[in-house]
């Protein structure tokens, strides 16, 4: 556990899994979330805001800001993030991510924390669900390290306002998490709410919690 595990672009909300959508050239969505990160030896606690616009030619970006305390040491953090789709469709579809973020630590200047970058997957299956697939790399810059991360995850389709999800998550350094959400449209298309809640399949089992409000216009 570390304080830089809360600094990344937020994903498909309550999912740590993107999906292929990309935001139409003006629309924009403004996303608040509240975690907690909690191993045997540390608790994580973040707060983040994040900004994302469709500017056209299938391609979406977004500036996200993050704050985490551990213990009494406070961060921040900012990450830019953009999407593009690559081949769009009903049934399957495909597209790229990548993003870069920045850390700054008490006493420490703002310095370059980690680069990722993704291919995204979308199928439907029937009426009633859809699968997510990710497969990426990341690099921590202060380590120098890579790493091959993938995602997979269901969603339903709901009932009414209110759809519940789940996924698996993972790299080829740590054991796998899994993670379920539920998302309601409070207002269709203006405010969505989620809650979050995952945990990852190793012994002393990190757990992790978030709460999230999306304002889209």
């Amino acid at each position: 556990m570390g304080l830089l595990i809360t600094f990344a672009a937020h994903a498909a909300r309550p999912l740590a899994t993107d999906d292929t959508g990309v935001l139409d050239r003006g629309d924009c969505e403004l996303e608040a979330v509240l975690s907690r990160d909690k191993a045997a030896d540390a608790t994580v606690s973040g707060s983040s805001l994040q900004l994302g616009c469709g500017v056209g030619a299938r391609t979406q970006l977004a500036l996200a800001v993050d704050r985490a305390k551990e213990d009494g040491l406070r961060s921040r953090g900012t990450a830019l993030a953009g999407k593009v789709y690559l081949v769009p469709g009903e049934q399957a579809s495909w597209s790229a991510s990548g993003s870069i973020a920045w850390v700054s630590l008490p006493g420490q200047g703002h310095e370059h924390s980690a680069t990722t970058a993704n291919l995204l997957h979308t199928r439907t299956l029937g009426k009633q669900f859809i699968v997510h697939a990710n497969l990426g790399h990341s690099r921590d810059a202060q380590t120098r390290r890579g790493s091959t991360t993938w995602g997979l995850a269901l969603e339903h389709a709901g009932w009414g306002p209110v759809a519940v999800m789940g996924e698996l998550t993972g790299d080829d350094l740590s054991a796998p998490a899994w993670n379920v959400g539920l998302r309601w449209s409070a207002i269709p298309d203006t405010v969505t709410l989620d809650l979050a809640y995952g945990q990852q399949i190793i012994g002393g089992r990190p757990k992790a919690m978030s709460l999230g409000l999306k304002l889209s216009f």
